[in-house]
């Protein structure tokens, strides 16, 4: 008994630091992050992940001969020093959404997010812990003692290896699983209480994610289409980026004046504002990935076997225009491991199905995205559906405008939940803002004069300092009112030309009559038929937004576990 003991901690004596640090990082300091941040109301404190730890050290162990056991502690800090850097920046430890922010993110992005204030400190805060741990284990003395005390630790990675053997049979049903929605459910989700399981769980609903890519393609090849009437000839959807409704005069009369055009084609009668919409989702492809698709949660079926709205107007003989100013380029113009712009926009074959012309060359700033636009004559020839993807108030808001925009300073910010510097980030995303309801203003002004019925919402909110001191959005377990409203409330605007006015009075009623209904973004599609005058099997009346017989009691689920309409009650 004795020697098999001893055999079997060999390798914790012989790499005692690197176990030591482990242990530390994954049962100390970051379920302790985790309580501080409010990332997990419970987390697994009660079964520590001393066997993953175990496993890890194993293998250096058994690189030693090979000299490599320093891979193993470069992976370790980098594993752990990710996890403490994504609470410190997210309030969340290893997730799907996380890992997916990394995998879309493109240098442009990533170059810019660098730069964001805070998030240079905030690394260097991470990288602080994760070698101060690194330093401590080193320093600490070497275990001695025989099997009388190495008994404990035994019994205690026996202990750990059965609950973590159960996580790794979640993990190898996750990886080998054929649809995300499946495992994304709570019973075949392993416990979470390690970051190498975390991180791991991320990765595997991402892989299977990708997965899912033939089976969609099926779907959408087999997109049939009833009827369509065209009664919207020329439709345009103009999606924005990281929009806090509340920073704008259409839906705070507080608000500083961010959005003078809207708020003048409002005035003009050509601007309806609905009041009560939400996002699924505060991430870009999550939203994209229900927004697009005809898929909704209770549908009975799995993502996959919904089709895109996109191709449907295709199929009813509508030309579709696709502009992005974030899914366009070189980088994005292939299979991207995510949701949107792999799975979605930049397959090849799903980009045909979709699209009649999709744009190739992104832009630095919004404006001169409009360059890229047909002409209102050429748009206006046939029936058409224009898609007009913004980069909008994207993180870092200094960069998302040219300095003719620099309206806004942080002495003209009055804001008592953070400080100059603070102040400043509020001044430059009300000056995106801003630009954003200039670049809008332009494009609908480039085909007032045609026969158009045109819709604007964003992809999700954005938090800047509105009741707290915090910025930008968090994926913390916890959810509040003050969250869903600020994250996840979008501004839902409808434009209708004088001509459409004149000729379509009876859908500018529809439009007008549902403006205080609750939306969820999950049924634009169903909205879009309706314009359109499109007949499809997808199509019910209790989805259609402007649909006398609209359901306003469905369930508006946001993150996939909330309910917001309750949560807002609470």
């Amino acid at each position: 008994m004795k020697s098999l003991i001893d055999y079997i901690l060999l390798p914790i004596r012989r790499q005692r630091a690197l176990f030591v640090f482990l242990l530390l990082m994954s049962c100390l300091v970051i379920p302790a992050m985790c309580y501080l941040t409010g990332a997990f109301p419970k987390p697994f404190v009660w079964a520590p992940p001393v066997f993953d730890c175990y496993l890890l050290t194993l293998l250096a162990h058994l690189l030693r001969r090979l000299r490599l056991s320093w891979l193993v502690w470069v992976a370790g800090i980098l594993l752990l020093g990710g996890e403490v850097f994504s609470l410190l920046c997210y309030e969340s430890p290893y997730s799907m959404t996380v890992l997916q922010l990394v995998l879309e993110t493109n240098a442009r992005e990533a170059s810019e997010f660098l730069q964001g204030r805070g998030v240079m400190s905030q690394l260097f805060l991470a990288t602080a812990i994760t070698l101060g741990a690194a330093a401590l284990a080193a320093k600490m003395p070497s275990p001695r003692g025989g099997v009388g005390k190495g008994l404990p630790l035994f019994l205690l990675i026996l202990l750990s290896a059965g609950c973590q053997g159960y996580s790794y049979y979640r993990l190898w049903q996750a990886y080998t699983a054929e649809v995300t929605t499946t495992i994304a459910e709570n019973k075949y989700m392993p416990l979470r209480n390690s970051p190498f399981i975390r991180f791991l769980y991320g990765h595997a609903l991402n892989v299977v994610s990708t997965k899912e890519l033939g089976k969609l393609v099926q779907t959408v090849e087999r997109t049939e289409v009833d009827s369509c009437s065209y009664r919207s000839p020329l439709i345009l959807l103009l999606i924005g980026e990281s929009y806090n409704k509340h920073h704008s005069p259409l839906y705070n009369p507080a608000a500083r004046r961010t959005t003078p055009h809207l708020c003048q084609l409002r005035e003009q009668g050509n601007l309806v504002v609905f009041d009560n919409a939400i996002a699924p989702y505060n991430v870009t492809s999550k939203t994209f990935r229900h927004m697009f698709s005809t898929y909704y949660p209770g549908c009975g079926r799995e993502w996959v076997d919904c089709t895109l709205f996109p191709a449907v107007f295709r199929k009813a003989g509508y030309r579709v225009w696709f502009i992005t100013n974030q899914f366009a380029g070189e980088e994005n113009n292939k299979d991207h491991h995510d949701h949107a712009g792999g799975t979605i926009f930049n397959q090849k074959r799903l980009r045909e199905l979709q699209f009649t012309h999709m744009n190739t060359e992104a832009s630095r700033f919004d404006m001169d995205l409009l360059r890229q636009l047909p002409p209102a004559d050429t748009l206006a020839a046939q029936p058409s559906l224009l898609i007009f993807h913004m980069i909008g108030q994207h993180e870092d808001y200094r960069e998302r405008y040219p300095e003719a925009f620099s309206h806004f300073t942080a002495d003209s910010i009055d804001n008592r939940f953070t400080d100059r510097d603070g102040r400043q980030i509020v001044a430059e995303y009300d000056n995106a803002t801003l630009y954003n309801d200039a670049v809008v203003g332009k494009l609908l002004e480039m085909y007032a004069s045609e026969d158009v019925v045109g819709i604007y919402l964003s992809d999700h909110g954005e938090e800047i300092y509105d009741w707290r001191n915090s910025c930008y959005r968090t994926n913390s377990d916890q959810m509040t009112r003050e969250i869903a409203r600020y994250q996840y409330e979008i501004p839902l605007l409808f434009y209708v030309s004088d001509t459409f006015k004149v000729r379509h009075p009876d859908l500018v009623e529809e439009i007008q009559a549902a403006r205080h209904k609750p939306f969820i973004a999950t049924l634009l599609p169903f909205a879009l038929f309706h314009l359109a005058g499109i007949g499809q099997a997808d199509c019910k009346p209790s989805l259609d937004l402007l649909s006398p017989d609209y359901d306003e009691s469905r369930p508006r689920i946001i993150r996939e576990d909330v309910d917001y309409d309750e949560l807002m009650k609470e």
